[in-house]
């Protein structure tokens, strides 16, 4: 695994590319890659335009689609692993992608999260969310990576589509489901303690109307 020395190196040697590129986020052994422009949330219509809006908004039990703010290019000799920051994690955010960066990889990381915490995650626009650890290969690999994702800047529309399904329920739609019904559960046993007690009331005083009725006659 490269330390921060080596990662400088690498970079100044050209066999490892990431731009933008900021002292900041340079840590001991790996580089903090920040929130991007894009962004999309389940249970939402559209792609988030970070940039404008300024921040994501993850709810509890949602889904979130985020592309990084930095282009990586991994050298044929060079990969890389990925994972969230300390802090998010720490919070209740979990990745759910990767987690490789294969060696000839060029473009924006495109990565998938989920809130397991019972409140909302924000993430700003470049904030830190995503550290990156890189390892030198002890040979240039034959074939460096060349699928589909190779040369991506940003969300495509297949990264969209299962979460924007409308026939797919989120989890966070559930949660919030359950604690509607949770809600609705306890009105109602407000209600029926509310009738225990107020309808011997209304029983009693209905006898003792009829009582004084008949005794009028």
């Amino acid at each position: 695994m490269m330390t921060d020395t080596e990662i400088r190196a690498a970079i100044q040697a050209g066999e490892l590319e990431i731009e933008p590129l900021t002292d900041d986020s340079l840590q001991s052994a790996s580089y903090d890659f920040g929130v991007g422009d894009e962004a999309f949330v389940s249970g939402s219509d559209e792609k988030i335009n970070v940039a404008n809006k300024g921040l994501v908004i993850i709810d509890p039990g949602e889904f979130a689609v985020v592309a990084t703010r930095e282009r990586v290019h991994c050298g044929p000799r060079v990969a890389a692993q990925i994972g969230l920051c300390s802090s998010l994690a720490r919070d209740g955010l979990v990745l759910l992608s990767g987690p490789q960066i294969d060696p000839g990889f060029n473009g924006v990381l495109i990565v998938r999260v989920t809130n397991l915490a019972p409140k909302r995650i924000t993430m700003p626009h470049q904030a830190r969310f995503l550290t990156v650890q890189f390892f030198r290969l002890n040979h240039a690999v034959d074939h460096p990576y060349d699928g589909p994702r190779q040369g991506q800047t940003g969300l495509r529309p297949d990264d969209l589509r299962e979460l924007a399904h409308p026939d797919s329920p989120t989890l966070g739609g559930m949660v919030r489901s359950l604690s509607a019904l949770a809600r609705d559960v306890s009105d109602l046993k407000t209600s029926v303690k509310w009738m225990g007690w107020a309808i011997p009331i209304i029983v009693g005083l209905g006898i003792t109307v009829i009582g004084i009725i008949v005794a009028l006659k």
